[in-house]
């Protein structure tokens, strides 16, 4: 087949124009594909999407399937649902979620009401709008009744300790350690750090499990392994290799649990996947409390497919490798 893999052209910026680790971070995935693909016997190339979108459109011409690592256009990743959008509009198969999934998904808040609807667990949240600026929001409670926060007055928000990030964003963007606050004063200097809308959600500061999910399969789960005073998977620890941050958040894959909190974390995952619409391929991320139960942090579809990235990892410990996973998630575009 002839496959186009495409991606949002500010990865091909360097640092000095505006680059960033993430974006970066997509052609290590882009060029991994692209090799395998080849390696299957596809005819398979790299295809920027920048705009004028016509011209990308134009691109996709005689293309049997569009394999999707586009997470942005240029770098704005609240474009991603529409960049799938649009591939889905050419006709041709598009690889991993739909474009309504990524839109859902791409906001924290939506997705805790929904599954809070669903009745499954998820930490007492709030949302607060235009956080910078200190406008109170509509929010939930477990995806329930509401209580608003504000940036300036942060008194509304009793339960800490607590974890503030942007409600848009993937990736980690915009969180680090002081993401965790423990009473309203460190709350409302969080607010200000951030631009957007903020999720606000009690920290739960139990062992964080990701179930990584294909097609039908669900891989063996791992776990972050948290060391010296780290308790998030922060930016630097995603995206700074060999950093403080990154070597105090170490994957263990297969996970080292019992057979009830596996057994446990892989139907809770199912559930959340069922529940946004997951397809193709994608990553639920729990984390236990004081007690032992699980909660959903977040459902990712279409994580980072780099091979040094955990999907890849789940996927070796399954006795997959790198060109298997493609390969499946080629297939999964198909049915």
């Amino acid at each position: 087949m002839r496959i186009a893999v495409a991606y949002d052209h500010a990865a091909d910026r360097p640092a000095h124009l505006g680059g960033t680790a993430d974006t970066a971070g997509v052609k290590e995935a882009v060029d991994a594909v692209v090799e395998s693909l080849v390696r299957a016997g596809h005819a398979a190339f790299p295809v920027a999407v920048a705009p004028p979108l016509d011209r990308f459109l134009n691109r996709l011409g005689g293309v049997d399937l569009v394999f999707n690592l586009a997470e942005s256009l240029g770098g704005r990743a609240e474009d991603e649902p529409r960049v799938a959008a649009l591939m889905e509009l050419s006709g041709r198969p598009v690889t991993g979620a739909p474009a309504e999934t990524l839109a859902l998904c791409r906001r924290k808040d939506r997705v805790n009401a929904l599954l809070g609807a669903r009745g499954l667990p998820v930490p007492p949240w709030t949302v607060v709008r235009d956080a910078a600026e200190g406008v109170a929001g509509v929010a939930g409670v477990a995806g329930v009744a509401g209580v608003a926060a504000d940036a300036a007055d942060a008194a509304a928000w009793t339960t800490f300790p607590a974890i503030v990030k942007p409600a848009g964003e993937d990736g980690s963007v915009g969180i680090d350690e002081a993401s965790v606050v423990e009473d309203a004063v460190e709350l409302a200097g969080a607010l200000r750090r951030l631009t957007g809308d903020a999720l606000v959600q009690a920290f739960v500061a139990g062992r964080e499990l990701n179930v990584g999910v294909v097609g039908d399969t669900v891989l063996p789960v791992s776990e972050i392994v948290f060391s010296g005073r780290q308790r998030v998977v922060s930016y630097a620890a995603k995206w700074s290799p060999g950093s403080e941050a990154d070597r105090a958040t170490q994957p263990v894959c297969p996970a080292r649990i019992t057979t009830t909190l596996h057994d446990d974390a892989v139907a809770l995952a199912r559930a959340a996947w069922s529940a946004v619409g997951g397809r193709g391929y994608g990553r639920v991320d729990l984390r236990t409390d004081e007690a032992g139960r699980l909660h959903v942090l977040e459902v990712n579809p279409n994580p980072d497919l780099a091979p040094s990235a955990g999907l890849a990892r789940m996927s070796r410990v399954r006795g997959w490798s790198f060109d298997a996973l493609v390969s499946r998630i080629v297939a999964e575009a198909l049915r």
